[in-house]
């Protein structure tokens, strides 16, 4: 696997830099992945982005901390921004200078790498010259090329022409091949032999899959492109009737791109509302379906505890709303990055929740989603972790309007207010019979237990690709030690097990697809077998543990199964594969502790809580500051 880090201040590209690289390893023949890390962006701070190509699917969607590529996009980060962290020995260097690396003072440590690894390219006047702005993303993808070989300039300019329009992008397919030409001109003796260079640029067209789906008709699109735009495309295809939208991170790309679809009349006999909040967004939601239209909405974080009061109405209401969660960490104190604390904020609001580790996934579970809520007459949570999944570029298989209309068929609500049949819904119902509405919206949770797999084998015959289901295994029959997570860590997981099991280390995977209603008996199926559960978890309950662990525990009680809860990722924390490959590797161990904060930084809590030891002078708090010290 070639792992690429991209440093830049806002504005440069950086992001889209990592993306059209992505799409260029993708029209090569490659799995690629490029995602971006995200905070509180402005013009001019730095900014930096990801970029992973093999052979093989790829799983991991840990940061790049040891990268085999860094390409800098702004020299002045050099000496401010720890740009070079994690270089492996053998690694590439791209800088965007006309200065040479002893003028930036880098000769002593670059020439520690191979001979010729090492270029800087005059990437901005390249793009000024052919752009008339001096932006070097482009121009520093073409240097890429030659120097490393592992994309062509064929590539580079397609993904470009797609990205662009035609003026801008033939200005910077020009700036990539003049880089392209420059580094080739310098003869660098140790890089691989490049792809040949083209006559001209060949039309930005989308390559296309050769699979056949189990119903014989051909595979359809397969695109590189943000998992946001591929919901987006795939809830179009579902034919809705209403979008209502509030713009919150990190969910907007998808609203925004149904907007678009809207516009143009991609997606027609449809109404895009603009509201005013997140509340409002799933009022008109639930307005739209009571009055028989199909409806969809997304949120996240806060704005989607701002709609508490309606995410509770429509439920109650049996109202199939489909709504994407784009995860997000929940303050104060504020943060935008990726976390579960909001939907396991409402994971008892009687909505359905289903989880995506993949894009591929997201997309799809929208179109199960409607199926599965318009069938039990409930609404669906669709949960997208939250910049790791909604700005990651991956490949993804659009399915065709055929497809989704043969699974999805059009939409018949089980009750319709209808000012010629005048009714009303979620009148006042007293202490006579609210425990009766309350027990029949159980039962209709405790249906979707079994329609769920059902459906994803419905799913199966007329796609071609597996989708939903309650859980999903991974080595864990044998396992005497089974990790238990949701959402995209579990892509991480997998090599983690895979690496762990090559050690001989007794280990599996168990990814809760359906977080609610809980698969309670297909766990304690899973799981019998095991002798501890490893719960990785990115939420916490103040006070308490993991909330997943909590439901596991319920799954397994009075079985010998020990469950532990790992508390992790929160607030956005990349979940690297080191310490949970130290964490798991000892798991087979009796000296786990029950609730274990990977990655805590120590030092700062030990000295807050003795700070704070005036006020928290107990046996307990004196047992905390011994469990933090050790």
């Amino acid at each position: 696997m070639l792992e690429v880090r991209i440093h830049g201040r806002g504005g440069q590209g950086v992001v889209t830099a990592a993306e059209m690289l992505s799409v260029a390893a993708f029209l090569g023949g490659k799995h690629a992945q490029a995602f971006p890390t995200f905070g509180s962006e402005r013009m001019g701070a730095p900014v930096t982005a990801f970029c992973r190509m093999h052979s093989e699917a790829i799983r991991s969607r840990e940061p790049v901390a040891e990268p085999d590529v860094l390409i800098i996009q702004d020299p002045t980060l050099l000496h401010h921004v720890a740009v070079f962290d994690g270089l492996r020995d053998d690694g590439f260097v791209i800088i965007n200078s006309i200065r040479s690396f002893e003028e930036l003072g880098l000769g002593e440590y670059l020439g520690k790498l191979p001979a010729g690894h090492c270029i800087t390219v005059p990437a901005s006047q390249l793009a000024l010259e052919r752009v008339g702005r001096p932006l070097p993303n482009a121009a520093l993808l073409g240097a890429f090329a030659a120097l490393t070989g592992e994309v062509s300039i064929n590539t580079i300019e397609k993904a470009i022409l797609q990205r662009f329009s035609k003026k801008v992008g033939e200005g910077n397919a020009a700036a990539a091949r003049a880089a392209y030409e420059l580094v080739l001109q310098q003869g660098i003796p140790s890089s691989p032999k490049p792809a040949p260079l083209p006559a001209k640029p060949l039309p930005a067209t989308a390559q296309q899959s050769g699979s056949t789906a189990h119903n014989g008709e051909l595979s359809p699109t397969r695109l590189q492109l943000e998992t946001s735009r591929a919901v987006a495309e795939t809830v179009a295809l579902c034919r809705p009737e209403v979008v209502c939208a509030y713009p919150i991170t990190p969910q907007t790309h998808i609203v925004e791109g149904l907007a678009e679809l809207v516009k143009t009349g991609k997606l027609s006999n449809c109404e895009f509302i603009n509201v005013e909040s997140e509340f409002a967004a799933l009022s008109v939601a639930i307005g739209a379906s009571a009055a028989g239209a199909r409806a969809y909405t997304a949120t996240a974080s806060q704005g989607l505890l701002f709609m508490a009061e309606a995410v509770y109405n429509a439920s109650g209401l049996g109202l199939p709303v489909v709504m994407t969660i784009g995860n997000r960490a929940i303050g104060a104190p504020i943060n935008i990055w990726n976390d579960h604390s909001d939907s396991m904020a409402l994971r008892d609001a009687g909505w359905i929740q289903l989880h995506a580790a993949t894009a591929q996934e997201a997309a799809d579970l929208h179109v199960f989603a409607f199926r599965l809520a318009e069938d039990l007459s409930c609404p669906v949570m669709v949960c997208v972790d939250g910049f790791v999944l909604t700005h990651a570029y991956e490949a993804v298989d659009l399915p065709t309007q055929k497809q989704v209309d043969a699974f999805l068929p059009p939409f018949h609500p089980r009750q319709v207010l209808d000012p010629a049949n005048p009714f009303s819904i979620g009148a006042m119902v007293g202490p006579e019979a609210f425990t009766e509405v309350r027990y029949l919206q159980h039962k209709t949770m405790l249906q979707a237990l079994e329609r769920i797999p059902e459906l994803s084998n419905q799913f199966l015959r007329y796609f071609g690709r597996e989708c939903g289901g309650l859980v999903r295994k991974y080595h864990s029959d044998d396992a005497q030690v089974v990790v238990v997570a949701l959402g995209t860590v579990t892509g991480t997981l997998e090599d983690v097990v895979d690496e762990l099991r090559e050690e001989g280390v007794s280990i599996g995977l168990l990814n809760i697809c359906c977080y609610r209603p809980f698969p309670y008996e297909e766990a304690r199926a899973a799981l019998r077998s095991a002798r501890r559960v490893v719960v990785i978890e990115k939420s916490f309950d103040t006070g308490g543990g993991g909330p997943v662990s909590g439901d596991l525990k319920a799954a397994l009680a009075n079985t010998a199964v020990q469950v532990i809860s790992v508390i992790t990722g929160l607030g956005g924390r990349p979940v690297r594969k080191a310490p949970l490959r130290e964490l798991l590797r000892g798991s087979e161990e009796d000296r786990m502790e029950p609730l274990i904060f990977l990655d805590l930084k120590r030092q700062g809590i030990a000295q807050e809580l003795e700070a704070l030891e005036p006020a928290a002078a107990g046996p307990r708090a004196q047992a905390e500051r011994k469990q933090v010290a050790r």
